[in-house]
């Protein structure tokens, strides 16, 4: 599989986003929505097809155009989604979970109604502190399958890279100032 990918790269073929990211914004904060496209490892599909609990752990990261100042963070957080098979009901119970807060729960009939809610959470809404709302945004976000460590000291993740996207401020408050 290395070598493919190396190939691939090597060829100028562009392999397509694993994570679609769209973001808009309102006067006083920004609605995130994304879909992870590339298939789940194997391991979280066969634990998902056997009943067992899977989570998906989704970073946030929002940043604004500072001048003068090093830390551009507006907002960092971390979006987890769940879902597992309650046997008494038959049904998949499912979750998102915003920074330690169940955001919003649901029942799925099937396996695959849980993969879509695992890989296609409801949209997150990110209040703006007031000096940031008029600043350009930049929102950041990843799917992380796994993680752990090497030799037990080293971090390691299985994950997506990074999506992206830039928000420009509103004309509506530009016009304001």
């Amino acid at each position: 599989m290395p070598f493919v990918l190396v190939l691939l790269l090597a060829t100028g073929i562009a392999l397509p986003d694993p994570l679609i990211l769209a973001a808009s914004r309102e006067p006083a904060a920004v609605e995130v929505s994304f879909r992870l496209v590339t298939p789940l490892p194997e391991d979280l599909s066969a634990a998902l097809d056997s009943g067992a609990e899977v989570r998906l752990s989704y970073p946030f990261r929002v940043k604004a155009k500072r001048r003068g100042w090093w830390d551009r963070r507006v907002w960092s957080g971390e979006l987890v989604t769940i879902a597992a098979f309650d046997a008494i009901t038959g049904r998949f119970r499912c979750e998102v979970i915003l920074d330690g807060i169940i955001t919003k729960s649901s029942e799925a009939e099937s396996a695959e109604e849980a993969l879509r809610w695992l890989t296609t959470p409801p949209p997150v809404r990110i209040e703006l502190p007031e000096e940031r709302r008029q600043a350009t945004l930049k929102i950041r976000v990843r799917a992380v399958f796994s993680s752990g460590t090497t030799w037990l000291i080293f971090p390691t993740q299985d994950a997506t890279p990074w999506a992206e996207t830039a928000l420009e401020p509103l004309p509506e408050l530009a016009d304001a100032l």
